[in-house]
């Protein structure tokens, strides 16, 4: 065999194996890129999804062309479903849920910044924690956006061991996320009230100033929290929410900014500790920032902090339906507050909508809603403690 010879076979063979990888990668699509083979058995489910989805996120929404889009944290990637009547307008809006487990509002405005200039959005669903949401400097931010090529996608190694791997999990593994883009995350899974007890205990370790030290043996009179101060804290840096409502207002897209609800364990806990009253006092800046922005509508701001049966479900001897942990609720709760944020303006049956003249009242309404609710369930309490308390 001569080095000719030699050489162009081995180039054939290379050619071949990059074609077959190329073949697998694109048919298995273990990363729910291409979405065009579903084929039980061998890729209709997707494991894998989760640990690319900041990789394949993006580029599914310049394929895809959303018109509706939820953008936040895992919250949200868990709680909303793309296909809900509410976000999607009775399907008249293709929808897609564009929330990133672990993004903090550095990644949040950075997406929002994202899908603005890459598809021509009517809706958004933006998720916020209330404090500072300053501005933030997007070049360089969202690298894996930069780093994505088809490509990479079709010959990686790292994309084949993935694509084997999807085939080998397809019986005993579920996909990471729905085809909308919301993510399972440990739905169906049990030990909810396990994963309650380490959520407060990490908030112990990192807190010590708010623990079961600090819950006393009934519940305090809601006037207790009445005269807490909920004006707005000066020089709180919202420069960076000011440039996403000013996008909004510029694309004519409808947005509906919210508060994330919290189990009322948390709640509880918050208003004990007194940190509930400095989020109301940020939600108060963010209403104020709304109204001077946005005097037109269009933009409106929501919270979820309420004492009812669905924030309040148990969770001790038992797994709930609204529940994944304290923070991370349920899309059919979800659902719910997409009823409420989409309802034309008037406070739902679960949510309320902030503006700045309104503040006391509604703060002054949730201490209400508290009230009622503790009344109703006096073991609500033992529930608490029994969290807090280290597990056995």
């Amino acid at each position: 065999m001569t080095t000719r010879q030699y050489t162009m076979g081995l180039l054939a063979v290379t050619a071949l194996l990059l074609g077959a990888a190329a073949a697998v990668n694109r048919v298995v699509d273990p990363f729910w890129y291409y979405r065009d083979y579903e084929i039980a058995g061998i890729n209709a489910v997707k494991p894998k999804f989760a640990r690319f989805e900041r990789y394949i996120k993006p580029r599914l929404l310049v394929r895809e062309q959303p018109q509706a889009i939820v953008v936040g944290s895992s919250l949200s990637e868990v709680g909303f479903d793309a296909a809900d009547p509410a976000l999607s307008a009775n399907g008249q809006l293709k929808s897609y849920n564009f929330a990133f487990a672990g993004a903090g509002w550095d990644r949040v405005q950075c997406y929002f910044d994202y899908a603005v200039a890459a598809s021509r959005l009517k809706r958004v669903v933006l998720e916020i924690a209330p404090g500072p949401l300053p501005t933030i400097e997007c070049g360089g931010q969202l690298a894996e956006i930069a780093d994505f090529s088809e490509l990479k996608l079709l010959l990686s190694l790292e994309v084949l061991r993935n694509s084997v791997l999807t085939v080998m999990e397809q019986r005993q593994g579920e996909s990471s996320h729905t085809r909308g883009g919301r993510y399972l995350y440990a739905r169906n899974v049990p030990g909810v009230a396990a994963r309650f007890h380490e959520y407060f205990s990490g908030l112990a370790r990192s807190n010590p100033g708010c623990t079961l030290a600090n819950v006393p043996a009934a519940p305090p009179p809601s006037r207790q929290f009445a005269a807490a101060s909920i004006e707005p804290p000066a020089g709180l840096d919202l420069s960076g929410l000011r440039s996403v409502i000013r996008a909004a207002r510029e694309q004519h897209i409808e947005l509906r900014i919210f508060a994330r609800p919290l189990h009322a364990l948390s709640l509880e806990l918050d208003l004990l500790c007194g940190r509930l009253a400095e989020d109301w006092a940020a939600l108060g800046a963010v209403a104020r920032l709304i109204a001077e922005e946005a005097p037109q509508g269009g933009i409106e701001l929501w919270e979820f902090y309420n004492y009812n049966e669905r924030t309040g479900e148990p969770v001790i001897g038992r797994d709930p339906a609204n529940w994944q942990d304290p923070t991370h609720f349920n899309y059919e709760m979800g659902s719910v507050m997409l009823a409420d944020m989409f309802s034309g303006g008037v406070e739902g049956a679960f949510g309320r909508r902030l503006k700045p003249d309104g503040m006391v009242d509604a703060y002054l309404a949730f201490l209400k809603g508290r009230e009622h609710y503790l009344a109703q369930h006096p073991r609500f309490y033992e529930e608490l403690r029994s969290v807090l308390a280290p597990p056995h």
